[in-house]
């Protein structure tokens, strides 16, 4: 019998609220009127280094703004490119979600976090401000006096100047401390921008999302044709192939990337279908009830659940065929379970409860 495997992971859509900054691994974004970069499991797809690979000059420790006495002339401030929306702005407290979290699901965002007095900040603003300019339209940099913005400053954590920050997706996915040389920050800027690869990919599983798979298909095998090592296509078509019955190279793709949430899904997926190729539905369904003290028939029924996506049914007959006879056909409701298991993720609820009742089954 041939079954429909689950659906792939879905990607978090957050939302937030314009007003004061909170942490940014805490906010729920709405979802983004442009497109979005996410991975299979739902994270931004560009990461790079947390650390240059040449240690920056240590950063001015963040004080109190000097009194008028000690500042520094108006004319030494950072002469940033100001009043051109599209690529540098000024943010606040104020207006930090929705210039930074919220402008990150377009576009990403670097934030630049200064001072007047900060001699450093006044060599990195420029260096910032002219590679956003090269990059018109790839990305925006947006710049946040800590003096004048404490709110940010400690959402952030910024404990030194200059600081700066990249979201994408209204994620931090990178940050440096310091006034790093210009071809340091040139790969940070780089490390942001999507390649053709990476839009492909994300519009392979926009398509997956609106269930168009034939179309989702195309996108990724141009994503691949792009980049042949590119993670979060060579996934998404795997989950695709499956679904289209081409189990044999969605298995291949899989396997080149075990550990990933897709990946897992769809070789548990397989395993679930294969567990069942001979069994029509209601024979599984006629066989539990009459007999439901054989570990087997509870097994077949568990594979079924979860191919119908009834996930904690599933794991509810998968446990009574292990409490049953958990050496049933060596172990193969054990197997299972713990296929699902990683699947669905050690850190889910549901996994901790069931994989505790596993526990006392087996010990």
């Amino acid at each position: 019998m041939t079954q429909r495997p689950p659906d792939p992971i879905p990607f978090p859509r957050d939302r937030v609220q314009r007003g004061a900054p909170q942490p940014p691994p805490q906010q729920q974004p709405s979802q983004p009127s442009g497109p979005v970069i996410y991975s299979a499991s739902g994270q931004p797809m560009r990461r790079v280094q947390q650390a240059p690979p040449t240690p920056p000059p240590a950063p001015i420790p963040m004080r109190q703004a000097p009194p008028p006495s000690e500042q520094e002339p108006p004319s030494s401030e950072p002469q940033g490119l100001h009043g051109h929306v599209a690529v540098v702005i000024d943010s606040t407290d104020a207006t930090f979600q929705q210039d930074v979290l919220q402008r990150s699901h377009e576009l990403p965002v670097i934030v630049d976090c200064w001072a007047p007095w900060c001699g450093p900040c006044r060599v990195l603003g420029p260096i910032l401000e002219k590679l956003a300019y090269e990059r018109d339209g790839q990305l925006q940099l947006v710049k946040v006096n800590t003096d004048e913005n404490p709110q940010v400053a400690r959402a952030l954590q910024v404990e030194g100047i200059p600081a700066v920050f990249a979201f994408v997706g209204g994620q931090l996915v990178n940050k440096f401390v310091g006034a790093i040389p210009e071809e340091q920050v040139r790969a940070f800027f780089d490390s942001l921008i999507p390649s053709e690869a990476d839009i492909k990919a994300a519009e392979g599983y926009r398509m997956m999302q609106e269930n168009q798979i034939p179309i989702a298909r195309l996108h990724f095998e141009a994503a691949l044709d792009e980049n042949p090592d590119h993670e979060p296509a060579g996934v998404g078509l795997a989950a695709v192939l499956v679904r289209m019955g081409e189990t044999e190279r969605a298995a291949q793709l899989a396997r080149r990337w075990p550990s990933h949430p897709m990946s897992r899904s769809v070789l548990i997926s397989m395993e679930l279908s294969s567990a069942l190729e001979g069994y029509e539905a209601d024979e599984i369904r006629r066989a539990v009830a009459v007999a439901p003290d054989d570990p087997m028939s509870r097994y077949r029924h568990g594979c079924l659940l979860a191919l119908e996506g009834q996930w904690m049914q599933a794991l509810d007959e998968l446990l009574e065929s292990v409490k049953i006879d958990k050496s049933a056909n060596d172990e193969v409701a054990r197997k299972c379970l713990l296929g699902i298991f990683a699947m669905l993720g050690d850190d889910q609820p549901v996994v901790v409860e069931y994989r505790k009742r596993l526990g006392r089954l087996l010990f």
